[in-house]
């Protein structure tokens, strides 16, 4: 087939290979336009080699792929390298892309294999190119990643310091003294290791000026600690990813919905389920907080439940007033001050 002025190429990734897959624009190769490769060095130089046999020069192809954490860390860096333009997409809106393809096409929407989905994301990259273009994808700073690895590792060791913090509270008289012993060590190895893992968090935002400048303004807000801040930096990608609150309001799942169909409206507005749950529930600590500490959050949440809000209503709102205050800090650069505190 005849190569058109640009190529639209979709990454299906996994851990050991890559599927790639071209799109014009007008016409689908079906037979030709596939490749697989293997997902290391060796399969970057075949896909240069494959561009090349294509006659595709850096700027006349745009790449796409779905968010596969690190299995397509090293390919980024590839293209960075190379110089070529991608885009980086959330799968769930991968999943509901439906190309319009022709009656007498492949049925993507009922085959699931490798092969297929690279190519739905061919023509996924097609049909978005200009925003790709406007918006290309970057690799954030190296310190990111660390951050984002070594704050899971805390997380699990907080969710088994707290199977144990059970166990040990609800001892009976069939636990022998042995094991009581074994877990109590168990809990204060875990409690080691959070406050270890911790430190090491600490050390890795001190290496990176960017980071540790938004960090330090972060935990100027009243509730905020070293893992919310920690966590909005990697969700935001230190706020270069997302730069407005409203927006990561509804990325997290804080932002009320509405959900009608002509006269049929089913109940009030409600949050969406689909949201960063663990960073709702972060917030939900931290408004918590605010309501026993915060000045201005505590006479918030006496005054809307006197007039009969609903807790849960009342809770998100604070949540939403946190997200505010932590993106009003960035964006002045400034430390948070409390307005009442200040005027007196």
């Amino acid at each position: 087939m005849q190569m058109s002025e640009e190529l639209y190429i979709g990454v299906d990734v996994s851990k050991k290979w890559l599927d790639l897959a071209y799109y014009d624009g007008v016409d689908v190769d079906w037979k030709q336009g596939h490749i697989r490769v293997d997902n290391n060095q060796t399969g970057f130089n075949q896909i240069g080699k494959w561009l090349k046999k294509l006659g595709m020069t850096v700027n006349r192809v745009l790449f796409c792929m779905e968010y596969t954490g690190l299995y397509c860390q090293e390919l980024r860096e590839w293209l960075e390298r190379e110089g070529i333009v991608y885009g980086m997409v959330n799968p769930r809106k991968m999943h509901r892309f439906e190309p319009d393809l022709g009656s007498d096409e492949r049925a993507l929407d009922r085959i699931k294999t490798d092969e297929m989905d690279s190519f739905r994301i061919a023509m996924y990259c097609e049909k978005h190119s200009r925003k790709i273009k406007s918006q290309p994808s970057h690799l954030p700073a190296p310190a990111y990643f660390k951050l984002k690895r070594l704050l899971v590792e805390r997380r699990q060791y907080v969710t088994c310091s707290a199977l144990y913090k059970g166990q040990l509270h609800d001892c009976c008289a069939y636990d022998s003294d042995g094991s009581v012993m074994r877990k109590k060590e168990t809990l204060k190895s875990l409690k080691e290791h959070i406050r270890h893992t911790e430190e090491e968090m600490l050390h890795v935002i001190a290496e990176d000026g960017a980071i540790k400048r938004n960090f330090d303004l972060l935990r100027s807000i009243t509730g905020i600690g070293i893992v919310v801040a920690t966590e909005t930096i990697i969700l935001t990608e230190n706020f270069t990813a997302i730069t407005n609150p409203r927006r990561y309001a509804c990325y997290v799942g804080i932002a009320p919905a509405k959900r009608e169909s002509g006269d049929s409206v089913r109940g009030g507005n409600h949050v969406s389920r689909k949201g960063f749950t663990q960073a709702k529930a972060d917030l939900s600590v931290v408004s918590l907080h605010c309501i026993n500490r915060d000045p201005n959050i505590k006479a918030y949440w006496q005054r809307k439940k006197a007039e009969g809000k609903h807790s849960g209503v009342v809770l998100n709102a604070i949540k939403f007033k946190i997200v505010l205050r932590m993106f009003a800090v960035i964006k002045r650069q400034k430390p948070f001050v409390e307005i009442d505190a200040f005027r007196k």
